[in-house]
């Protein structure tokens, strides 16, 4: 069964605990050897509540022309980034989604299935978490 998008390409946000979006943007960037414009990137500070947080995202889905389908990756559940993110999301929940636990590999992984709906590429990489995650041998 297909998961294509048909609406066009996800929309990918990054908003966690300054500086981690952008360094984790900076990462992939440096992987890929181009600056990925597919990719927001949204690092609170300390000051900010889950309101400004919502704000921001809000602006930075306009900033991107409003496409239909937004996933937001974020690092902490619980925490203001992830507060603000699901008060984001609440308000129109069909095509869109967010996922804790960012990670590099998350963020890869994410970037090579845009054309999968928010919901869908979401699910993906929950059930995928474990396969970026390796116990190294002991010494």
């Amino acid at each position: 069964m297909s998961h294509t998008n048909p609406g066009g390409e996800t929309l990918l946000v990054l908003v966690c605990h300054a500086p981690m979006a952008s360094a984790l943007h900076a990462i992939a960037c440096h992987g890929f050897g181009v600056t990925l414009c597919a990719v927001r990137v949204i690092d609170v500070p300390s000051s900010a509540t889950p309101e400004s947080v919502e704000a921001e995202i809000e602006s930075q889905w306009a900033d991107s022309g409003r496409p239909p389908e937004v996933l937001i990756l974020t690092d902490l559940l619980g925490a203001t980034p992830s507060n603000g993110v699901t008060q984001w999301l609440a308000r129109v929940p069909q095509s869109r989604a967010g996922i804790t636990g960012v990670s590099l590999p998350m963020l890869l992984r994410a970037l090579g299935h845009r054309d999968e709906p928010a919901r869908v590429l979401a699910a993906r990489l929950r059930a995928t978490a474990l396969d970026t995650t390796t116990l190294l041998p002991e010494c």
